[in-house]
């Protein structure tokens, strides 16, 4: 095993793994703490290792995008694969159907990583991927989700509440389980008993109850989730709402007095409600329960050390929508990513964009009566919601991120609204 080194034709880190040839030695043991190591260095969340034609290829998810790192000679790539599989106790001899599995992985003398594979059969071969844990004390705080200052203290309020529901929307890979964490950990103060329903559990969290839901064993959110009530929690988080018996059984302990926090897959922030409403809950309970929503999304941050900042103040029509949000001396600009040692592509990490939701009398009729979602979307934009499109502009309007960035997360974002 060699360093990292820069491919000259992709301009990405490699990792210089030895070549095998079938004589030459390679130590799958070695390998894999090598690339553990590498990818946290890397800040990575998955490591993907998949068959194609004539390799193994071995790419990393880093800030929210893929890259390919190397390409390995298929025995290596193929006993590093197998290596992985053994490692988390997933069956290595059948390779035809999905597996998956999760253990700590000493990396070196005093780092271990907690990793959980799956891998499922392709075309050549399989495709492995693995996802990577930190450690509980890692876990972000709300102050480093990103959030401004009012959409800081907006959520902070709803978790103020003493019960009811607290979603948290948006598609996969938006960070809602990054949020939820952050949500515990500012509730996890010693004087409320908390119990969470996870699949898997991805944190360990001191003074948590925590339980991890086994599908294959008959234990499933809805299943879980009123026998938590019996033990009398005051907060309550679902990993993810995904069936109507889980739905109903949050709005139920939400309406009884638990503070309950959950995920739930959505485009927007009202678009929660909507799906709520898909899995047959009664809109009238819906609303009793229902205090906040927030959807969110995950854009990479421009590093504060290379971008570059162009005056754009002679298009009066630019940034028009989010000039009441500006100081009163604001320039219109328009920022574009650099490059230095410090950052990938100009961008230095993630962070979020926040959509949040209180729900006021007004929206709790409506959302009572079934009116419409734009309906929804009219009366919380009434009360004070910051919509995505808004709340992601004027991110870029400040130097946060770029217009591309939003793009690429947003595709259907209006990239300067003018009117």
């Amino acid at each position: 095993m060699n360093t990292p080194v820069l491919d000259t034709q992709t301009g990405y880190q490699q990792i210089a793994f030895e070549d095998y040839n079938g004589t030459e030695e390679f130590i799958p043991e070695d390998a894999v703490r090598e690339l553990l190591r590498y990818a946290v260095k890397c800040t990575a969340s998955d490591v993907f290792l998949t068959d194609e034609a004539d390799h193994v290829s071995v790419r990393m998810r880093q800030m929210g995008r893929v890259r390919l790192i190397q390409k390995l000679p298929r025995g290596a790539g193929r006993r590093l694969q197998n290596h992985f599989r053994a490692v988390s106790g997933a069956d290595v001899t059948d390779q035809m159907k999905p597996v998956e599995g999760r253990n700590m992985v000493q990396i070196d003398d005093a780092r271990w990583i907690d990793i959980r594979i799956n891998a499922m059969p392709s075309v050549f071969g399989q495709d492995l991927a693995i996802r990577l844990f930190g450690r509980s004390d890692d876990l972000v705080q709300i102050d480093g989700l990103g959030y401004f200052p009012a959409e800081k203290e907006a959520v902070k309020e709803l978790l103020d509440c003493p019960g009811g529901l607290i979603l948290v929307s948006g598609p996969t890979g938006s960070g809602k389980t990054n949020s939820l964490y952050a949500f515990l950990k500012h509730l996890n103060r010693g004087d409320r008993k908390i119990h969470t329903l996870e699949e898997p559990v991805e944190y360990l969290v001191s003074g948590i109850v925590q339980t991890q839901i086994n599908v294959k064993a008959g234990i499933d959110f809805s299943t879980l989730l009123p026998a938590v009530l019996r033990h009398a929690p005051d907060v309550i988080m679902i990993g993810e709402i995904r069936d109507a018996r889980t739905a109903e059984v949050a709005v139920r302990a939400g309406g009884s007095g638990q503070l309950v926090l959950a995920s739930i897959h959505s485009q927007t922030g009202v678009g929660a409600i909507q799906t709520m409403r898909a899995y047959g809950v009664n809109s009238h309970f819906l609303a009793g329960s229902l205090v906040g929503v927030v959807g969110q999304r995950l854009i990479r941050r421009l590093c504060a050390k290379c971008s570059t900042a162009i005056d754009a103040s002679d298009y009066p029509n630019i940034h028009f929508s989010i000039r009441s949000f500006t100081p009163s001396n604001y320039r219109p600009s328009f920022y574009y990513p650099g490059s230095c040692d410090e950052c990938i592509d100009g961008y230095d990490q993630l962070t979020c964009i926040p959509e949040i939701i209180k729900i006021d009398p007004k929206l709790r009729r409506a959302i009572a009566d079934d009116q419409s979602t734009d309906r929804l979307q009219e009366i919380a934009m009434a009360n004070g919601t910051v919509p995505l499109a808004i709340s992601s502009q004027l991110r870029a309007a400040l130097g946060v991120t770029t217009i591309e960035e939003i793009i690429r997360v947003l595709p259907d974002y209006e990239a300067f609204p003018t009117t």
